[in-house]
């Protein structure tokens, strides 16, 4: 740990690593007591007691967040191996977005595929970062959240869009797809556009993020069909 000039303290990277690891097994293991008791309360609980059961519907969404979160932390600051294996983008994308639409029933949720995309790459990573990018679209979007999978800009690309209604991305949020932790404000989103820069360019891809003239919010992942070889970074 370093001593800047004004006095304060300036943790280490293997401290932070430490940190991350430290609060994602703890906090974890507090998020999965309120998934089993969330999963009691849901079972006894009769079925004509709808408010209830909503709230609990609720926590639960809640603590799932705060997982996704605490993952994207944990590997925004710790070393990342990529898993590599064969898998269709379009397919990947498809199977995120269904227990979103069920969640989100106001909105207008829609998917623009022109067919399967194969690729090379860590589906868990990429779904990782899809769900909380989504997620953040979805929550902020008034009616709807398109997603967009098709061929990339070059032959060996494939390109993966999600575009929202929102009021746009503040200065704030796409300040972290630079610069990670540069504010506490609008986590969830940072986190995504942060997370997705990595994991994408671990992949040899290019994330850009940014407003539309028309309005709303639009996030972009450009991967290579084939990812270069890579170690932990």
């Amino acid at each position: 740990m370093e001593t800047t000039a004004q006095g304060s303290l300036t943790p280490s990277p293997r401290l932070l690593e430490t940190l991350a690891r430290t609060l994602r097994h703890e906090v974890g293991d507090l998020l999965q007591t309120v998934y089993s008791t969330v999963a009691i309360l849901q079972d006894r609980l009769p079925s004509e007691q709808k408010l209830e059961r909503r709230l609990l519907q609720d926590l639960r969404m809640r603590a799932e967040i705060c997982r996704n979160e605490l993952d994207a932390v944990h590997d925004l600051v710790c070393p990342v191996n990529l898993s590599l294996s064969s898998l269709d983008l379009t397919e990947l994308v498809s199977g995120l977005l269904t227990p979103l639409s069920g969640r989100f029933t106001s909105l207008k949720i829609q998917h623009d595929a022109p067919g399967p995309l194969p690729l090379v790459g860590d589906a868990r990573r990429l779904a990782q970062v899809g769900n909380l990018v989504i997620l953040s679209a979805c929550q902020t979007a008034r009616t709807s959240v398109r997603v967009r999978t098709a061929p990339g800009p070059e032959g060996d690309q494939v390109e993966w869009s999600i575009t929202d209604d929102s009021p746009g991305a503040t200065a704030e949020q796409l300040q972290w797809l630079a610069a990670p932790f540069s504010t506490t404000h609008h986590a969830l989103f940072g986190l995504g556009v942060a997370l997705a820069r990595r994991v994408v360019e671990l992949h040899g891809g290019r994330v850009t993020a940014g407003n539309l003239p028309e309005g709303g919010c639009r996030v972009t992942l450009v991967l290579p069909t084939s990812p270069p070889e890579q170690g932990a970074t």
